[in-house]
């Protein structure tokens, strides 16, 4: 159990680029230390020592299961303050958005879908370009296509596979260092 938590504390941990990462990898679920290290390729040493500490400050909680110990967030709050980070960060920079269930590659511009906003979250790092993609598939309507180009690595793999779990269309044009991602919100029913 955590002692007196301090915020100043807090920042401290949240400013490690991998504890951000780890933190994003278990918004979707509990996952072992060995799956977090084989997720971001990092020695299994560094990614547990990573979850304790976060652990320790009362971020994470461990699960016991049959295959070793889990982590999981702790509370839905540090899930709403990296969201709300991430608001400011937007706003604070200026940033404005202009404007499934497979993977396809797609080499002719005339094959891919008319996006009516555009994301440029290119040189944002974990978990900016996650979040803000949340939020905007959140206010889209049924029929719409966003296009988000990201070039954070975890990014490009984890957007896509929110985006697959919800059941929206998706596109992949992956060009090496960066990818677009043109992704459309279903019609109900």
């Amino acid at each position: 159990m955590p002692g007196k938590i301090d915020l100043v504390e807090l920042f401290k941990i949240l400013s490690n680029q991998r504890r951000l990462e780890i933190l994003m990898l278990l918004m979707d679920s509990c996952l072992t230390a060995t799956e977090i290290a084989d997720k971001l390729k990092i020695d299994i040493s560094t990614a547990y020592r990573y979850l304790l500490q976060m652990q320790n400050f009362g971020l994470l909680k461990t699960i016991k299961s049959k295959d070793g110990d889990r982590f999981d967030l702790s509370t839905p709050h540090i899930l709403r303050m990296l969201e709300e980070a991430t608001s400011v960060l937007k706003s604070s920079k200026g940033q404005v958005a202009v404007g499934g269930r497979f993977t396809l590659y797609y080499h002719s511009a005339n094959d891919l879908p008319q996006p009516q906003k555009v994301l440029d979250l290119r040189g944002e790092v974990c978990p900016v370009p996650d979040l803000i993609t949340k939020r905007e598939l959140e206010t889209m309507q049924p029929g719409e296509t966003i296009l988000v180009i990201v070039d954070y690595p975890i990014s490009k793999e984890r957007i896509p596979s929110y985006c697959r779990r919800l059941g929206y269309d998706l596109w992949l044009v992956d060009a090496g260092a960066e990818a677009k991602i043109y992704i459309r919100k279903p019609y109900q029913g």
